[in-house]
């Protein structure tokens, strides 16, 4: 064969190769593309523990994410005759009833993030609730928290002690607890984030809440760093812009009538739709951001509207006021 003719048959093979390698590998990232589409329509668990349910934003996150078609195990520190917990169940009942029944459902659970005692009953309890297939859930969003505005030359002591303990042990006690229904599904323990929510309102009484919010930022950042060899995700959902007494008020209870079994509003307007949105990226993104920003604009952001209808017999207690520690 003349070394013409070998040379031209060598430039072939190569180039038949070459067309080959290419097409293989362009089938390998189509089906990659076409798996991780899948995965990320398609969560492997749609089950997600919100740990305070006594807060409004907590409850309309357990409400809107049963909306969705969520199994949300609602956490609260009376699961039974406190206020959200006749919100959540009357909210069931009402659904299960209407025209388009919800397809996700709600589970109060008591919970609270300043007791060992009652976070292990918690994890007992979930189990308990969890499906023979289940092997954890999908994610655990941290609502707890406590704030209270004061001087410090004149603020209680106990304040502090109470923030510290909620805010920052809190946030340890949570992953400590949960931690081992997140490994199995590799999901995500999501908390409220952005210190300066509160840093921008410096000297009128946050010292001790603004300190306890940068100890819960670097928390996070020390947990991702340990958890990440698991596939665990932690999230911040960044609050700046928000008050931060808007962050873990209570729902509010108005009573329109005096006619006993009258229908009971209930106020629940912390986040607007588009904050509710970027929630749900937070949590079924395939590969998650480590900061999704609630509020996109907060120089204009302003509140929305969002009331709804339970007919509930009003308390027998007196109305309850608007809280900052849950």
């Amino acid at each position: 064969m003349e070394p013409m003719t070998m040379l031209v048959l060598a430039f072939q093979l190569l180039a038949l190769f070459s067309i080959a390698g290419a097409l293989l590998i362009y089938l390998i990232c189509k089906v990659r593309e076409e798996s991780q589409a899948c995965n990320a329509e398609q969560p492997a668990s749609r089950v997600v523990l919100v740990t305070s349910a006594d807060t409004a934003l907590g409850l309309q996150l357990c409400t809107y994410l049963a909306n969705k078609g969520c199994r949300v195990f609602a956490g609260m520190k009376e699961a039974r005759d406190s206020l959200p917990a006749k919100l959540l169940c009357g909210w069931m009942k009402i659904r299960e009833y209407s025209e388009e029944p919800i397809s996700g459902t709600i589970i109060p659970m008591r919970l609270d993030v300043t007791r060992e005692d009652v976070l292990r009953e918690a994890t007992i309890a979930m189990g308990a609730h969890l499906n023979a297939n289940e092997r954890g859930i999908a994610a655990v969003i941290n609502t707890s928290g406590s704030v209270y505005r004061g001087r410090v030359e004149s603020q209680d002591v106990q304040h502090w002690e109470h923030m510290l303990k909620t805010n920052i042990l809190g946030t340890l006690r949570v992953a400590k607890a949960f931690v081992g229904f997140l490994r199995p599904t590799r999901g995500r323990l999501l908390y409220l984030g952005g210190s300066t929510a509160g840093a921008s309102m410096g000297g009128d009484g946050l010292v001790a809440f603004n300190a306890s919010r940068v100890a819960v930022e670097k928390c996070a950042d020390e947990l991702r760093k340990e958890l990440q060899p698991y596939g665990v995700n932690i999230v911040a959902l960044d609050t700046c812009g928000m008050t931060v007494e808007s962050l873990y008020k209570a729902p509010v209870a108005q009573t329109i009538s005096q006619v006993p079994g009258a229908p009971t509003q209930y106020t629940a307007d912390v986040l607007s739709a588009s904050a509710l949105q970027v929630i749900e990226r937070a949590l079924w993104d395939y590969t998650p951001q480590q900061r999704y920003t609630l509020l996109s604009h907060n120089k204009y952001q302003f509140t929305l509207p969002c009331r709804s209808s339970l007919r509930l017999h009003r308390p027998s207690e007196s109305p309850v006021a608007a809280t900052q520690s849950v």
